[in-house]
């Protein structure tokens, strides 16, 4: 049961890559989504719908993993629970504005163009609220996760340290990311803001084919083998 349930973590980390893809809106996140948006309702609906399922994995990645680092550190291991539930919140309530930004542009796309300016500042608004909700507070909520995560992987050696470490180095770049995209240095979507994520990205399929195809190393945890049926 052990070994099945951290396989299925990896298999959720491989699927949150995925989902996390399908997630992407490029006509929200284009210069005209006021028409693209309702132009292409179809897959923005459909966009937030895996982001629903991706806030959903994470918080089941979170929970799967808790019995195990718990072992570890009781009180970081009940922080990592925390700031991931509270980063798949934030990221459902983007949701709710992704989608709040559809319906506007659809009334956008409908209107006879004398509340063109207004419904414009509208959608700025709840574009860039959208973008602060789901590029920068989750993401630094999520990077806070990560860290703890990592630091306890690499206290109680589950995982090789090299990996651990690759986590902490691809979670403060992912973090800095958000941080210049908070500051308006860079913009959602760009090369530069990719470019950040991406070790982060490579570090979790990693991590996810490790987990599938070696597991963890308990053997310096005490405790973990004889509560095995506890997770």
């Amino acid at each position: 049961m052990k070994r099945m349930k951290i396989r299925l973590v990896g298999i959720l980390m491989l699927l949150s890559m995925l989902v996390g893809i399908f997630s992407v809106s490029p006509a929200i996140d284009s210069a005209a989504y006021l028409t693209e948006a309702a132009a292409n309702s179809n897959q923005v609906i459909l966009a937030a719908v895996y982001q629903f399922v991706l806030a959903l994995i994470y918080v089941a990645i979170a929970l799967l993993l808790y019995p195990v680092i718990t072992y570890v550190d009781k009180n970081l291991a009940i922080g990592f629970l925390s700031f991931r539930i509270i980063a798949s919140t934030l990221m459902v309530v983007g949701t709710v504005f992704l989608l709040s930004i559809l319906s506007l542009s659809q009334g956008h796309s409908s209107t006879l163009n004398h509340n063109t300016a207004t419904l414009e500042i509208i959608g700025n608004m709840l574009k860039y609220t959208r973008d602060y909700f789901n590029h920068v507070f989750m993401v630094l909520v999520l990077g806070v996760s990560n860290v703890i995560l990592y630091y306890l992987l690499f206290k109680s050696k589950l995982i090789p340290n090299w990996m651990s470490i690759g986590g902490f180095i691809a979670t403060f770049l992912s973090i800095f990311a958000s941080i210049l995209l908070l500051f308006q240095v860079v913009e959602v979507i760009t090369l530069e803001y990719l470019i950040l994520n991406a070790p982060t990205a490579l570090i979790e399929l990693i991590l996810g084919i490790w987990l599938i195809t070696k597991g963890l190393n308990y053997s310096n945890i005490s405790g973990v083998n004889n509560h095995a049926g506890e997770f």
